[in-house]
């Protein structure tokens, strides 16, 4: 690769990633010190996107509870919020026409009066907040390695270069990368972040039960006029997931004339034929689903994984120099598949911890540690708490799956009271049976049920096409074998046709990527590297 040496910028402290952790992070630490009369510290933000939200994605019906203490009450009226949970409603979907409605919403997955809208929007907004209070927001710029001193501490990153051709050489428009030092490094890249996975690794943080990840998919579309169901919400559960598969979709009446409509869909799923981007057509088409697309017409479109692994997945919070807040700690409500609120509380935690760093010039490990304590004292790790067995069981069956949910939320996470086993992503998949890919069920295409590459073209995703691919495929014997054995999976997993089966062979066309990382976390062989195009290619999310 192309390479200079590196120009080192130095700043207090650096938040990698421009989600709501990060910015809660940032937005708490600037405004604690700024009522206690103290020294503001140079704080930045950098973010891999072109802008603010373009690589985020989320339902998104927020629990409230996140903005406490965060924002002012002016500021909460003022957030890009486009409507509040009005009524609600729960599924049960048999199969393709049969469904029943449950007669009560379940009390865990209650939101009336809960704020709906686009997470892009609302990061935006946060975004803003944090450069009125000082904090300095950069994006285009993809931290690509952890710069660490002598001791193994972190102090900082290294943005990827810019400008190199598919050889890796300089092109006329060649921008070195550079590094950025800091005090303290937050990472709040987002679920399977790539800095965030290698410190764990390196540093050995893993939580006590591998991470689990869900792949969600989904869609705004534009419907006619409709001002009686703007709030209107419905979550389903069953079809089209099989039974031994976490699943489920939501839609939500956010205007008058936009819905948005998702479904995920855990990655432990076993069989290889399965295709998470057919099952959302399927779920689209199921007369509950489509009664509330019905006459519209699918504008935009996103995906990303989900870590559902819970409370036994979080890892060590801390390393020597480094904080991790948000979806890269796995900090996700695995029943209510919530993180935006927990996200901030980590994140307000983080920056209560900086503080008293920052008083007493003591960055050590030691003065560090404190931030996870502070984490384990929120509401949102009392909720991971009492969630911590819910989402293992789904891996055996729905039926008990939902009678292990039930029992831990009646008894507020005692029962059961050990760590319920749960098969690593990309071992849970079978070979073939018979060697053969069933056929594909066919799905009738229309305005509500776009294919995948005109799905992708409604993401905004682009890359110039003339960088080293970031999609590596580290061993094609072993490739060769996947195609045999699971009949090439990475077409199916894939939710953006990055991989295509040509003359026998996987050709990769990065382009269509949608930074989702479902790839190097399903595929069975573990033979897919996933690295970093360069800074502000990727998805360009304005609504999601």
């Amino acid at each position: 690769m192309a390479n200079t040496a590196k120009q080192v910028i130095q700043t207090d402290i650096l938040c990698v990633g421009a989600g709501v952790a990060s910015l809660a992070t940032a937005l708490a630490l600037l405004r604690g010190l700024k009522a206690q009369g103290r020294p503001l510290p140079r704080v930045t933000v950098v973010e891999k996107g072109r802008s603010v939200g373009s690589h985020v994605l989320s339902g998104a019906v927020i629990d409230p509870s996140g903005f406490d203490g965060l924002l002012t009450e002016e500021e909460i009226a003022k957030m890009p919020i486009e409507a509040r949970v009005s009524s609600e409603a729960f599924h049960m979907l048999f199969d393709a026409t049969r469904a029943m409605r449950i007669p009560w919403v379940p009390p865990m997955m209650q939101a009336h009066g809960y704020p709906v809208g686009s997470l892009t929007k609302l990061t935006q907004y946060l975004a803003q907040l944090c450069e009125r209070e000082g904090a300095e927001v950069y994006t285009g710029f993809a931290a690509v390695e952890l710069v660490e001193d002598a001791k193994g501490r972190v102090i900082g990153v290294r943005t990827g270069d810019k400008g190199v051709d598919r050889e890796g050489r300089a092109k006329s428009n060649f921008t070195p990368g550079e590094e950025i030092h800091a005090k303290a490094v937050v990472l709040g890249e987002g679920a399977c972040g790539i800095l965030t996975d290698r410190l764990i690794a390196a540093k050995k943080l893993q939580g006590r039960r591998e991470q689990s990840y869900a792949i969600g998919i989904k869609e705004v579309v534009e419907v006619p006029a409709d001002e009686a169901r703007v709030g209107e919400i419905a979550h389903t559960f069953g079809y089209p997931s099989d039974w031994s598969t976490y699943g489920g979709g939501f839609v939500y009446h956010v205007s008058p004339t936009q819905v948005m409509i998702c479904f995920a869909y855990a990655l432990d799923y076993a069989h290889p034929e399965k295709d998470p981007h057919t099952l959302f057509r399927q779920f689209k088409a199921h007369p509950v689903m489509a009664a509330h697309i019905q006459g519209g017409k699918s504008v935009a479109y996103g995906a990303k994984v989900i870590p559902e692994g819970g409370y036994y997945s979080v890892p060590q919070v801390v390393a020597d120099g480094a904080l991790i807040v948000g979806d890269g700690a796995g900090l996700v409500d695995t029943l209510r598949i919530k993180g935006v609120h927990i996200a901030m509380q980590s994140g307000r935690a983080a920056a209560a911890t900086l503080a008293e760093c920052l008083a007493k010039n003591d960055f050590s490990l030691a003065a560090l540690r404190a931030y996870g304590d502070r984490l384990r004292q929120t509401e949102g790790w009392k909720q991971l708490k009492r969630v911590k067995n819910v989402r293992a069981p789904f891996s055996t069956n729905l039926v008990l799956g939902v009678m292990s949910a039930g029992c831990a939320w009646a008894t507020h996470g005692a029962l059961p009271f050990w760590p319920v086993p749960l098969e690593s992503d990309h071992e849970a998949l079978l070979p073939l049976k018979g060697g053969r890919l069933p056929p594909a069920p066919r799905v009738e295409a229309g305005p509500t049920s776009p294919d995948r590459l005109t799905d992708v073209f409604m993401s905004g995703t682009i890359h110039d096409e003339d960088q080293p691919c970031h999609l590596k495929i580290k061993d094609r014997k072993a490739c060769d074998a996947c195609i045999v054995r699971y009949g090439a999976p990475c077409q199916r997993f894939c939710p953006a046709e990055v991989y295509r089966l040509e003359e026998g062979h996987i050709h990769v066309d990065f382009s269509n990527c949608l930074h989702c990382k479902t790839c190097q976390i399903k595929d069975p062989y573990q033979n897919i590297e996933w690295t970093f195009p360069q800074g502000g290619d990727g998805p360009r999310y304005t609504r999601m």
